[in-house]
């Protein structure tokens, strides 16, 4: 009887686990829309929330494509809008050692993007801007042993 109580709460504890991980998984993009959102406000205020901006190094590439869903059309190319955002793209690649998702250390989207947006800009202090976060999501990433940090998981 207790051999099958042992095996029923393990099966209950196990399902438990991987069910959260496929929500964790269906909202991880939701999650990383609503934290940028907020980050972002709380920027173009004048303040930072701290609990936001310790969840915002833990999205990584994340971060860009949250911005590609919260900017529609030329809205991500307005110089104002690149002030406001352009802080938060540099706090997601500050710990990469940090970034839960594997997929996200990687910055494909997130030099894609700012290249993107070096190239489009007019403002020379803004593309100076926009060419310093390049080099620093570079640097931050250029490790192997950053970029392979828990890639076991």
């Amino acid at each position: 009887m207790r051999f099958i109580i042992i095996i029923c709460s393990a099966l209950l504890l196990f399902s438990s686990v991987f069910a959260q991980d496929k929500v964790d998984g269906q909202d991880q993009y939701t999650e990383s829309i609503r934290l940028v959102k907020r980050d972002i406000e709380s920027r173009e205020l004048g303040f930072s929330v701290s609990v936001i901006g310790k969840r915002i190094p833990r999205l990584g590439d994340g971060v860009s494509i949250a911005l590609l869903k919260i900017y529609k059309g030329d809205a991500l190319e307005i110089p104002e809008n690149i002030r406001n955002y352009l802080p938060t793209v540099r706090a997601a690649f500050i710990a990469p050692e940090f970034i839960r998702l594997s997929e996200n250390r990687t910055p494909e989207v997130t030099i894609f993007l700012l290249t993107y947006l070096e190239r489009r800009v007019e403002d020379e202090r803004l593309k100076a801007q926009i060419s310093d976060v390049i080099k620093f999501v570079k640097k931050q990433t250029s490790s192997e042993d950053v970029l392979n940090v828990n890639t076991s998981k």
